[in-house]
C-alpha cells in the first residue's frame, strides 16, 4: 500500500503513474471493529465516511457565506485575529468566500487571504444538539506546493458544552492550543481540511451540485477532500465529474452513497484528464466509474465481494471484461485493483 507522502511526491514529481489507498489519513475513522463491511454501514454512509468535519456533537460540511440558515448551520461573522503588543483586535470581514480552494476575505476595498486567516474566528449558530451559539478558529493554514492545494486546520474550543465530536464520539485536542480538532487528529496534530467553494454534496447518497455561495469544509480523511489529493478538483474538471472521483475513491459501485471499500485499501487508477495512468497495466481491472457509480465491475476492490459479486438494486453489474475509458457512457475513471 502506498503511503500519502510517498502519493502526493509521486504525484508533484510525475502525474503518469497512479496508485493509491483509497481512503483515510486517520485511523480514527476506520478502525474495523468499527465499521461494517457490507454497504450501508458506519454513519449510513457504507465503510469509508464522505467527510469528518464537526464542531462537537454537530456535523458541519458546508457553510453559507452570506448568512443563511444551511444544513441546521448559519454563518454568524468572520473575524481575522490582529495581535499588536499582546493586544488582540478582532476584525470584522465585510465578506467571506473561497476562491479555487483558497479562503479570501473582504474589508471594504481590502482583500485577505493566506495566512491572514491564522487565528481566524467563525461565529456559527447552529439548530439540534447542544449549545446553539459555537465558535470556530482556523489554527493552522499551509499551501502545499507538492499537490497545489491549500490546507486548514480547523479547531473549535475545548468546552463540555459543545459535547463529543460528532463522527469520533471522543474529543481531539491540538497539542498546546487548548482546541479541539474539526477534523480530528493525529498525535495531537489537528487534520487538515480543504475547502471547495459552490459545493453542495448530499451526505446520504454522494450526489453532487455547484450551489453558489456555499463554502464546503471537507476533511482529508473523507472521500470529499480525497479527491482534492489525488488532484481532482471542481473547478478543473466540472462538479458533475468531480462527483465520480468521490464515487471512484469509495468505490461507491451503485452510486447511491454507500462505500464497497474499507480505509487504506490499495487501488491504482487513470483518468480520462491523463492526471494517473497505471503503473502496472495489466493488473486485472476493478471497475470504471462515472457519477453514477460503476458502470461495470470486474474484480472488486475487496476480496469479500470478489467471491459474492457486486449487486446494485438487486442485480448484478456487468463485468468489464475488456471494456477501457470511453466505452461506457459518462465513465471517468478506471481501476484496477492490486
Amino acid at each position: 500500500m502506498m503511503s500519502r507522502t510517498r502519493f502526493l511526491l509521486a504525484l508533484a514529481l510525475s502525474l503518469s503513474a497512479a496508485s493509491a489507498c483509497d481512503e483515510a489519513i486517520d485511523s480514527e475513522f476506520g478502525a474495523l471493529d468499527e465499521v461494517e463491511l457490507r454497504p450501508g454501514g458506519f454513519g449510513g454512509t457504507g465503510g469509508v465516511l464522505l467527510n469528518t468535519s464537526a464542531i462537537g456533537d454537530h456535523p458541519l460540511h458546508e457553510l453559507d457565506r452570506f448568512g443563511k440558515l444551511h444544513e441546521d448551520v448559519q454563518l454568524v461573522a468572520v473575524y481575522l485575529k490582529i495581535v499588536n503588543k499582546d493586544q488582540i483586535t478582532w476584525l470584522k470581514l465585510d465578506e467571506v468566500w473561497s476562491e479555487k480552494g483558497q479562503i479570501v476575505g473582504r474589508i471594504k476595498d481590502v482583500y485577505y487571504k493566506d495566512k491572514a486567516f491564522l487565528g481566524s474566528r467563525w461565529d456559527l449558530a447552529t439548530y439540534g444538539g447542544g449549545i446553539a451559539k459555537r465558535k470556530m478558529y482556523v489554527d493552522k493554514y499551509r499551501y502545499d506546493a507538492v499537490d497545489g492545494n491549500h490546507k486548514y486546520v480547523f479547531a473549535y474550543p475545548k468546552d463540555a458544552t459543545y459535547g463529543m465530536h460528532f463522527y469520533t464520539k471522543k474529543t481531539q485536542p491540538i497539542k498546546e492550543t487548548g482546541m479541539l480538532g474539526a477534523c480530528g487528529d493525529i498525535n495531537g496534530e489537528g487534520l487538515e481540511a480543504v475547502v471547495y467553494e459552490d459545493l453542495r454534496v448530499d451526505m446520504k447518497d454522494g450526489y453532487v451540485d455547484n450551489e453558489k455561495d456555499l463554502i464546503n469544509i471537507a476533511c482529508l480523511d473523507g472521500g470529499i477532500g480525497k479527491a482534492a489529493l489525488w488532484g481532482f478538483r471542481p473547478w478543473d474538471i466540472g462538479y458533475y465529474e468531480f462527483m465520480g472521483a468521490i464515487r471512484t475513491i469509495r468505490a461507491d459501485y451503485c452510486g447511491d452513497g454507500d462505500s464497497w471499500t474499507r480505509p487504506g485499501t490499495a487501488i491504482e487508477l487513470e483518468d480520462k484528464w491523463g492526471y494517473h495512468t497505471f503503473a502496472d497495466p495489466l493488473l486485472k481491472t476493478e471497475a470504471l466509474f462515472g457519477p453514477k457509480g460503476a458502470a461495470c465491475v470486474t474484480r472488486p476492490r475487496r476480496a469479500e465481494f470478489q467471491l459474492t459479486g457486486v449487486e446494485c438494486n438487486g442485480a448484478k453489474l456487468p463485468d468489464c471484461k475488456d471494456a477501457e475509458l470511453g466505452d461506457f457512457a459518462d465513465t471517468y475513471y478506471w481501476t484496477k485493483a492490486p
